[in-house]
């Protein structure tokens, strides 16, 4: 596929559990238009994401796998947090697309996840879709509820990558 076809990054940090098979599902073609990325560990994990981007030029989402807490989005061996955000903002204005998706656990949650959540509303003017809570069952790709600035319900693509 073209760097001019790519709609959709997805970002993978490897810690997830069996990541190699959602890009093996990704590459063959379960979201379309979507180009898969893993992060190197300790390679500026947010630098390498706005890389990727500048690479597809056509980017209008991403969606960015991996774990994390409130206001704090883990990426390989750094964070992305309301602590360090003014250190990555310059990088995350040049992310010029339309939608992020953020599956990590609790990400948006508490006040400091809302406040994490409209720190990176502000630097992107993206919609950000954030994973809120898995309704008690293990956390998987595309299960949960979603609370983003202007709510969202959940792609049937992103729902075909957990079977």
């Amino acid at each position: 596929m073209s760097n001019n076809s790519i709609r959709t990054l997805v970002v993978i940090d490897p810690a997830i559990k069996d990541f190699h098979v959602l890009v093996k599902r990704i590459s063959e073609g379960i979201i379309p238009q979507a180009e898969a990325i893993i992060l190197q560990p300790n390679r500026k994990e947010v630098e390498q994401i706005t890389c990727a981007i500048q690479k597809f030029i056509q980017i209008s989402d991403i969606h960015i796998i991996s774990q994390a807490s409130p206001g704090c989005l883990y990426l390989g061996n750094s964070c992305l947090s309301v602590h360090n955000f003014n250190y990555y903002r310059a990088q995350l204005k040049n992310w010029s697309v339309s939608n992020i998706f953020l599956y990590g656990t609790n990400l948006g949650a508490e006040e400091i996840g809302k406040k994490f959540i409209l720190r990176l509303y502000k630097a992107t003017g993206a919609n950000i879709s954030t994973l809120f809570s898995t309704w008690g069952i293990d956390t998987q790709v595309g299960i949960g509820i979603w609370n983003t600035i202007k709510y969202t319900s959940i792609k049937p693509e992103l729902v075909a990558l957990t079977t």
